[in-house]
């Protein structure tokens, strides 16, 4: 009888262990369809170079903007800068000149902004992402327009 008992427990055990387990992890192949990850993670000046690192889990080839806002600044050229970026599998890295005005003393301000738009992607990554962006998820998603855009902001002082 003891047998019968422990292997009944065992049982019992084991499936309560199984349906913990399904509520907790998520369903790897559902998951890995959707799309929420996008970061701006270092950015340097180095001499009148911006460079901008970041990681995404968007697909690689995807294509993001890069727009620079340097506000304060009195020459309308170079104030704001929009830079197109091909993302490689995790990454994106970007230069960009700015104003070498903009390079005196004093405390320095930038406002960047990294935009992915799906209507704006090769074939293959739409397919990934959706039409519409129906595949990105998460709080840096924005409805806009009918679609779905995905941005990442960072305010920057130097």
């Amino acid at each position: 009888m003891f047998k019968l008992i422990s292997s009944k427990k065992g049982v019992v055990l084991w499936v309560l262990l199984f349906c913990i387990l399904s509520l907790l992890a998520p369903d790897i192949s559902l998951s890995a369809n959707f799309f929420s990850e996008l970061d701006i993670d270092e950015v340097s000046l180095k001499g009148h170079k911006l460079h901008i690192k970041g990681h995404t889990d968007l697909p690689p080839g995807s294509n993001l903007h890069i727009k620079v806002s340097i506000p304060n600044l009195d020459d309308n050229k170079g104030k704001d800068h929009d830079v197109k970026v091909h993302i490689t599998p995790g990454n994106f890295f970007v230069m960009i000149d700015l104003p070498k005005e903009w390079n005196g003393g004093g405390i320095k301000f930038l406002t960047l902004k990294a935009i992915f738009d799906p209507h704006e992607q090769p074939k293959n990554v739409k397919a990934k992402v959706g039409k519409n962006g129906e595949n990105l998820k998460g709080p840096k998603v924005k409805a806009e327009n009918g679609k779905k855009i995905m941005i990442a902001f960072k305010n920057v002082i130097f």
